[in-house]
Parts: structure tokens; C-alpha cells; sequence
């Protein structure tokens, strides 16, 4: 049986330690995405757990096969864009609903597709199998970080801007054949957007890990996670024995 002196001491020895390691996790001490640059720890873990999940999330080829089925599917849609707000002020409006229908036509039109921009509305024609197919190999690019080959097929227009007017024109095209009762058609652009454009903007400039191949990491940072914790429990535990404060069942 430990006495109060003992636990105070055992008390500021984890908290003490435990508060040391937080100052130093929130350092920017840690590689980031950016080769040479820092970043702090809580980034650095969400930059390996992304890679981790990257690549498990490669539907690229799967999509493309999926696509070939919509070939001969004819496309003659007017979509309506909406405002883009911003996520943390919904009154904000980042991007309007016309410069988006915008930079939809620009997308379309390099790929040779017929599209024409009035406001906030985009007339699209053309084969569906090859809009989407179009849309997948952007897509690639993006998920295997050559940004560089989206802004050289698209001057003047961001790679994150390319791919998110992909989005927008396949979305709105999910929704229009699901009005018109073409389930089947409508789930071959929803799966082209969900997870090819999705999975391809979300983690851009993300490396991809196999969970195999970086094992012995994921378990040390698992094992890490777990007994930090415990780290502070106990400290806090110590710290009520020390004040003489029982938990009794």
C-alpha cells in the first residue's frame, strides 16, 4: 500500500511527463506532406492514417470498367448549379453557382463534349460511357498527385478546380437520371463521383502506404495512442489517491 507522499509523487512524475510530451506534439517537429517542410504531431499521424487509407481506396480501374457500360448512353441534360458556401460561414459564398457552370463547360469542352454555360445553368451533351470514362482518367491523375498534368490540360483553372467541376457535372448527372427513372444509369455516374472524384480530391498530395508494408508503425502509433492515454489516467488516479480521495465499487 503506497502512501499519499508516494502517490503525489507518482502523480507529478505522469502528469508532469505526460504534459511534457503533449508540448511536444503540438511542435512542429514532424515531416509534413511538402517535402521539407514541418508540420506538428497531430498532423503527422493524420497524414500517415490518410496514407494508410489511400490506399485501400483505389477504385480507379473498377470505375473505368463500370464507365464502358454507360457507352452508347446518350446525354442531353440541362443541370442547375448551386452556390459553393463556405463550410464555416453558410452565408459566405465562395464560389457562385455561375462561375462553377463556368468552369464545367471549360472541363467539358477540352474533352470534346458539347456544354454551354447560361448563369447557373449547364447544357451538356454527348455519350455518357465516355463523359465518365473522361472523368475517371482526370480523376487518376489527381489520385496519383500530378496535379501538374491537370493545370498543363487546363490553363488557367486550378487541378482541385478541374476535378470539383467533374463533381459538380457528374453529380448533377447522377440526379438527372435518377428523376428520369434510369436507376442503373444513374448509379454508374454516382459511383464514378463517390469513388473516383471523391477519394481522388480528398486525398490529394497524399501519399499512398500499404497497411502490410507499414504494419510495425500503425501498431507502434496504436500502442502509442493506447498507453498515453492509460498515462494520463493513472496520473489522475495518483494524483485523487494523493488527496485521499477512495473509489469505492
Amino acid at each position: 500500500m503506497l502512501t499519499p507522499a508516494q502517490y503525489k509523487m507518482r502523480a507529478i512524475a505522469l502528469l508532469t511527463s505526460f504534459v511534457v510530451v503533449l508540448f511536444l506534439i503540438f511542435l512542429p517537429l514532424y515531416p509534413d506532406l511538402k517535402p521539407g517542410s514541418r508540420t506538428d504531431g497531430l498532423t503527422f499521424m493524420d497524414n500517415f492514417f490518410n496514407s494508410l487509407s489511400k490506399y485501400s481506396s483505389d477504385f480507379i480501374q473498377e470505375q473505368k470498367d463500370r464507365a464502358g457500360k454507360a457507352n452508347g448512353t446518350a446525354v442531353n441534360a440541362t443541370l442547375t448549379f448551386k452556390d459553393y458556401k463556405d463550410p464555416k460561414d453558410k452565408g459566405k459564398t465562395l464560389a457562385p453557382a455561375s462561375g462553377l457552370a463556368q468552369q464545367a463547360m471549360q472541363v467539358l469542352n477540352k474533352n470534346g463534349f458539347a456544354a454551354n454555360a447560361d448563369g447557373a445553368n449547364l447544357t451538356v451533351k454527348g455519350d455518357l460511357g465516355k463523359l465518365l470514362n473522361a472523368a475517371v482518367n482526370d480523376a487518376e491523375l489527381m489520385y496519383k498527385n500530378d496535379g501538374a498534368a491537370l493545370t498543363g490540360k487546363y490553363q488557367g483553372m486550378s487541378e482541385r478546380a478541374a476535378i470539383y467541376a467533374w463533381h459538380n457535372t457528374v453529380s448533377g448527372l447522377t440526379a438527372h437520371f435518377k428523376k428520369a427513372g434510369q436507376i442503373d444509369t444513374s448509379n454508374l455516374a454516382l459511383g464514378v463521383a463517390s469513388k473516383a472524384l471523391e477519394p481522388a480530391y480528398n486525398y490529394y498530395q497524399v501519399e499512398a502506404k500499404s497497411r502490410i508494408k507499414y504494419l510495425l508503425p500503425l501498431l507502434l502509433a496504436l500502442g502509442f495512442y493506447v498507453l498515453y492515454t492509460c498515462w494520463y489516467g493513472f496520473g489522475i488516479l495518483y494524483m485523487f489517491e494523493a488527496m485521499g480521495v477512495k473509489l469505492n465499487h
